[in-house]
């Protein structure tokens, strides 16, 4: 079969363009700062935490945000519906959420006048291919320190992870830490956890663990998790142990 030069084929065009959005992102991944232990911010209980995830149906992301103290009070979660305009491509997946992400960010700051200090998001930071995950994307648009956390790994680990609560193991790239292996519960399956952006990957592992009490996976981020899941089913409220939660929609 001849390829047209003028004409390239649609796997031209998909290997052309995931070529430019990797360059895109080792260019980006130089604007990730990764803090040193003593440089990781301490933050007060009084703090703003804003976490985020998204439910996707179809071509159209329901994303909510969760609100809390650093002291782990709730405050609200947030909701909104928006059309995704970029396609799933495998490791790319940033340019396709984060547009999402970061309207309703702005808007609630916008609304509210709540000004987070702490960025959680559902998804990798630096333990990325390129060092520029989801949360590495989100942490530098808005310049404030940002976790990336997940419930599968991009990239491969070795090693027996202990059992217990708070037990790590590093995931590496060219012999480099970009983040860890968490068990957050006693015999669960573990998470996995990156410096997003202004953080240290060990104060990474610790703020996860604060923020895990019953579950495997953080309340801000099964919290952000029910109220997206709930939001694309058209409920505008969440169930939980100390009550419902009303789901309060942002344009």
């Amino acid at each position: 079969m001849i390829i047209s030069k003028t004409k390239p084929n649609m796997l031209e065009n998909l290997i052309n363009t995931t070529l430019e959005l990797e360059a895109q992102q080792r260019n980006l991944a130089k604007s990730v700062i990764v803090k040193t232990r003593e440089e990781s911010p301490a933050f007060a209980e009084n703090d703003c935490v804003f976490t985020l995830d998204v439910q996707y149906v179809g071509e159209v992301g329901f994303v909510a945000l969760d609100v809390m103290r650093f002291s782990g009070k709730k405050y609200g979660i947030f909701v909104s519906k928006q059309h995704v305009t970029f396609p799933y491509i495998p490791q790319f997946f940033s340019f396709r959420e984060a547009p999402l992400l970061l309207h309703l960010i702005r808007r609630v700051i916008l609304q509210t006048g709540l000004q987070p200090t702490l960025l959680i998001i559902d998804g990798h930071g630096t333990a990325h291919p390129r060092k520029f995950g989801i949360a590495s994307h989100i942490g530098v648009e808005m310049n404030l320190p940002t976790i990336g956390a997940a419930k599968e790994p991009l990239l491969r680990y070795s090693g027996a992870l202990g059992e217990k609560r708070g037990s790590t193991l590093p995931m590496l790239l060219d012999g480099e830490t970009v983040g860890y292996v968490l068990r957050t519960q006693d015999g669960t399956n573990p998470v996995f956890v990156s410096v997003g952006h202004l953080l240290n990957a060990e104060a990474v592992c610790e703020i996860v663990i604060k923020f895990t009490t019953n579950y495997r996976i953080s309340e801000p981020l099964r919290r952000a998790d029910q109220a997206a899941r709930a939001f694309a089913r058209g409920e505008r409220e969440i169930a939980l142990a100390t009550g419902n939660i009303l789901l309060h929609i942002v344009d």
